[in-house]
């Protein structure tokens, strides 16, 4: 079908008509050339975007550039790119070429001396028109009144009449073979068996193929077959694609999500929003989180999102890429509207705008794709739900606690942490490699630790010090470790009881304690017969991600001011140890070595900055900021707490906005990213701030939601806004697609584009009958699968007709069924189920048709190193792994859909390297000896084993020629060779 650019009507209704020289030079411009350029050449060629070096957004820009040259039009080269020759034109680029009228126009305005106000600044102009077929409310029609028998369902009525009104005829019904053959594999995706053929075509019964399409759409088969449509859709896979193309291991409880909700026969408006808010619409139920897979189906750039950074340019990129992808892929989907168009500039060719676009960029500006788990009980998820939202709360109360406390400290404040961090980024370490003591790693920083020396005997002590730790880990070196909070205490008892008086020397539990970086604590003291020492935490230590207790040294000095020599005194004893010696064990407490400092002075200097800085920080904490801290810090903890002790439940890829960061991956908790509308779709040139918001869909209509709503908020409204009943895209789209699955072409012949730049409906009135139809009846898929196939549009034979042929060669209007090859996946399929080895076995991870390497890094998928005699890969294609980048070679060849991109229509080629395929790979060799094997073990004679392979294959028996042929193959090449030949059929991979 010829597409056709919109033009808008109103612009050249009178003024085309007319002269150019009726007009002042000013007005040419103002009413005919402006428009044009603003329309059709602005987009690409302005200030910020000078596509070829050429703006056109201003005079001096224009006539500066060389293209127009004022009264010399043979001399302009801007005409020579929009004229179109053979055919084409140059310009505008991937788009319709410019009407004869308005390069006219333009060439007149040339001669006439190309006037341009200088004051006039051209801006890029969209289609504000609604309509359109695809924007107008669905309204049912009246069903045609054709008198004939024919007519079983309405559908066959409206395709009549259209038959009808062209000087078409009706092709004749197809034989019970064909049928169940066409019905078998379209609904369930494999073929017939012998027995169940031969039931069918002797049934006597009058609702015998009723009947068939009832039991085929109670199969859990049904599932698997439609599933895999609209997995093409969405673009589903089970790694990430883009350079490294991770593994999804947990992407295939999404596609498990769409068999069974399919096979459940899930209202539609469920399973829209379900995909889009079900945490939100429907939390604490598994579904809800599961069928956010969907918005995580798609790629996903590993190294724009984990090694680069959000504030870098590459990774500002990156996310709004996948922001691009999450926008598209649910318009698509859902809606059939080309809305990426418009990431750029305005839709040229639909009334949608970059506002309207970047507006659906910020309802998921707080997504991310990752792991997140799902619980099989409800409450269980609620309870996780509701904790999370707390924990959210609580951590952002609590930095705004922090940037309270940090306001109040004001520029004092911040010197001093510069001038520490400066500091202590001067100093060289010197360490022996016992580095000290370290806790076992901790999940809670207020998780209690201790250490204790008891020394050999009694002894007055003067002086307590703790030495603190050096490691580079996590990049935090100096203080690694020291305690947050914690006390220092002393006990002359020797006997290890509850009820021991132990004497405080140091308490620093009240409030935070400054790290000290390699700084030596100095604690004086005066206690009589001490006999143990103890440093007890109340708040450690980040780590990463997890918080620890370490010590370099424990120091004690006796009465005199004698240091003691610990390491042949006394035993260390701890709540515990990672015990990794050398470097981490207990006794490195005590064995005299630390990390020393090379610039005394630069420690100096740091000890009293430091103190200086407890200081002021001991005045900011006021009483009520100390307890609103501790409140917090509880509320915190005691969420953690049962968070942890939740069951953690199974692991999907999903749509999430709390995950365990990775890199620069690093969770939202549900706050949106500020989206700006980006000039030219660049992200280093953001215009303003976008309101979250859908696509009008009628002029005026209001699109943009509450600026106030949360993340699951925005999500929620988009997912009602989708299921409206008067939405005039979703309940079109969704009867087209499955339209298009059972007839091999849909009513609109581009189904992800209702736009002005797709296909018009072949049959408009029908289309709209059975969205109505489908929206009014419970909206589901079954019952509209089984009025599509119980039709007699859908049952005739697909024999030619010349007359016809000459009319519709495409079969636009159906007057035959088509002929369709069978899919990669039914190929595949059909040879294993007829081989006898087929694993019928449903769910769970993916299968691999390949050998795994380098998995944790840039893995490799060696497909040729794959032995296809494996039992583990005979299950059903949807069930496979599904790679991105490389995809399976095998299945590629017969035209598998590319899963980086939506397909909702794949292609159907005809190559010899299938016939190679089918013959020669090693796939094909091994399923011909395992045919062979189940032939000969189901039947004794040859003749009887021939009969059994052409029935399996081709759901009839063979004919006495071809028992001939098949009986002398088999007994010159062998009977494996034979089965070899019959995956070759062409009545094998097609049906009719």
């Amino acid at each position: 079908m010829i597409r056709k650019a919109y033009l808008i009507v109103a612009l050249y209704s009178a003024s085309v008509a007319m002269d150019a020289s009726s007009l002042c030079a000013e007005d040419i411009f103002q009413d005919r050339i402006a428009p044009i350029f603003e329309r059709r050449c602005v987009s690409c060629h302005n200030g910020h975007k000078r596509e070829g070096d050429f703006s056109l957004q201003s005079a001096a820009e224009a006539m500066m550039s060389g293209y127009i040259e004022p009264g010399a039009p043979e001399a302009s080269h801007l005409l020579d790119l929009v004229t179109v020759v053979s055919g084409k034109a140059a310009m505008p680029k991937d788009a319709d070429p410019l009407s004869e009228d308005e390069v006219r126009l333009i060439r007149e305005w040339i001669v006439s001396g190309a006037k341009w106000p200088s004051e006039r600044q051209l801006e890029e102009s969209h289609v504000n028109d609604f309509d359109w077929w695809s924007f107008r409310a669905v309204r049912r029609p009246d069903v045609p009144q054709v008198n004939d028998q024919w007519v079983r369902t309405p559908i066959d009525a409206f395709v009549l009449k259209q038959l009808q009104d062209r000087g078409l005829t009706r092709a004749p019904d197809a034989d019970r073979r064909t049928l169940i053959r066409r019905l078998t594999f379209d609904l369930i995706g494999l073929p017939p068996t012998p027995e169940e053929c031969q039931a069918f075509v002797n049934d006597p019964s009058p609702r015998a193929y009723e009947n068939l399409v009832d039991r085929l759409l109670d199969s859990p088969h049904y599932g698997e077959r439609w599933a895999r449509h609209w997995l093409d859709v969405v673009k589903y896979a089970d790694t990430c694609g883009y350079d490294k193309d991770k593994l999804r291991l947990n992407a295939w409880p999404y596609r498990d999500y769409v068999i069974r909700s399919l096979n459940e026969d899930k209202p539609y408006w469920r399973f829209v929003q379900e995909q889009i808010a079900g945490d939100v619409i429907f939390a604490g139920q598994p579904d809800g989180i599961l069928a956010l897979g969907f918005i995580a189906a798609g790629p996903w750039d590993f190294i724009g999102h984990v090694e680069v950074a959000e504030s870098k340019i590459d990774g500002k990129v990156a996310r709004n890429l996948d922001r691009d992808d999450l926008v598209s892929n649910t318009l698509n989907t859902f809606c059939s509207v080309t809305i990426q168009c418009a990431r750029c500039h305005h839709h040229k060719f639909d009334p949608f705008t970059q506002q309207h676009y970047y507006g659906l960029q910020a309802i998921f500006s707080a997504v991310d794709r990752a792991d997140r788990s799902y619980d099989l009980a409800p409450e269980v998820e609620a309870r996780r739900y509701q904790l999370t939202s707390q924990l959210n709360e609580f951590k952002a109360d609590l930095k705004s606690l922090q940037k309270a406390i940090d306001d109040a400290g004001g520029q004092r404040l911040a010197e001093l942490r510069s001038q520490v961090a400066a500091l202590q980024s001067k100093q060289q370490v010197q360490k022996d490699p016992a580095y000290g003591y370290h806790s076992n790693i901790a999940a809670t920083q207020e998780t209690m630790k201790w250490i204790e020396v008891t020394l050999a005997q009694p002894t007055d002590l003067s002086r307590v010090v703790l030495h603190p730790c050096h490691d580079e880990f996590a990049g935090i070196g100096a203080g690694f470790g020291f305690p947050i909070r914690f006390k220092v205490e002393i006990t002359s008892a020797t006997e290890k009881i509850d009820d021991v008086q132990w004497t405080t020397i140091a308490d620093c539990t009240t409030q935070d304690y400054p790290n000290p970086g390699l700084i030596a604590v100095d604690i004086p003291c005066q206690v009589a017969q001490a006999h143990r020492v103890r440093i007890s935490t109340t708040k450690l230590a980040e780590r990463k991600n997890d918080f620890i207790f370490a010590l370099a040294e424990l120091e004690m000095h006796n009465a005199k001011g004698q240091r003691i020599n610990l390491a042949q005194e006394s035993v260390v004893d701890a709540l515990d140890s990672i015990e990794g010696p050398v470097r981490w064990q207990k006794t490195n407490l005590v064995d005299g070595k630390w990390a020393k400092v090379s610039d005394p002075q630069i420690d100096t200097q740091l000890n009293e900055l430091n103190q200086e800085l407890q200081l002021l920080l001991a005045k900011l904490q006021t009483p009520q900021r100390v307890q609103q801290r501790e409140a917090l810090t509880k509320s915190i903890t005691d969420a953690e707490n049962e968070l942890a002790a939740l069951p953690t439940g199974e692991m999907v890829y999903a749509a999430s906005t709390n995950f365990t960061p990775q890199g620069n991956f690093q969770p939202t908790a549900g706050v949106p990213r500020p989206i700006h509308v980006l000039q030219r779709g660049e992200v280093q040139h953001p215009g303003d701030e976008a309101a979250p918001g859908v696509l009008p869909l009628q002029a005026e209509a209001q699109w943009q939601l509450d600026d106030g709503l949360t993340e699951s908020q925005r999500r929620a409204e988009l997912a009602r806004w989708l299921t409206r009943p008067e939405h005039p895209l979703v309940w079109r789209s969704i009867v087209n697609r499955v339209w298009l699955y059972h007839f091999g072409e849909g009513i609109v012949a581009t189904p992800n584009d209702f736009g002005r730049m797709g296909a018009k409906p072949t049959h408009p009135e029908l289309l709209d009958w059975l969205a109505s139809e489908f929206l009014d009846s419970g909206q589901s898929l079954k019952s509209l699968h089984r009025l599509i196939v119980t039709s007699s549009v859908y049952r005739q034979s697909s024999d030619l007709n010349e007359a016809n042929a000459a009319l519709d060669g495409s079969n636009q209007y159906l007057w035959r069924m088509n002929r369709r090859r069978l899919e990669a996946e039914e190929i595949r399929d059909s040879i294993l189920s007829v081989s006898g080895a087929l694993d019928m076995s449903a769910g769970g991870p993916g299968f691999y048709l390949f050998e795994l390497e380098r998995p944790e890094h840039s893995p490799h998928y060696e497909y040729h190193k794959f032995d296809p005699s494996d039992p583990a890969s005979h299950r059903r294609s949807i069930y496979r792994f599904i790679v991105r980048s490389q995809p399976n070679p095998w299945m590629t060849t017969f035209d598998c859909a590319d899963s980086s991109q939506s397909t909702p229509r794949r292609n159907e080629t005809l190559t010899s390297l299938q016939a190679l395929s089918l013959l020669n790979s090693r796939f094909n060799l091994i399923m011909g000896d395992v045919f062979a094997q189940r032939l000969q073990q189901q039947a004794e004679t040859l003749g009887d084993q021939i009969s059994l392979a052409v029935q399996l294959v081709t759901q009839r028996q063979p004919q006495l020629d071809e028992r001939h042929e098949f009986s002398n193959y088999a007994q010159r090449y062998g009977l494996n060779n034979l089965c070899r030949f019959l995956f070759n059929l062409s009545e094998f991979v097609y049906l009719d």
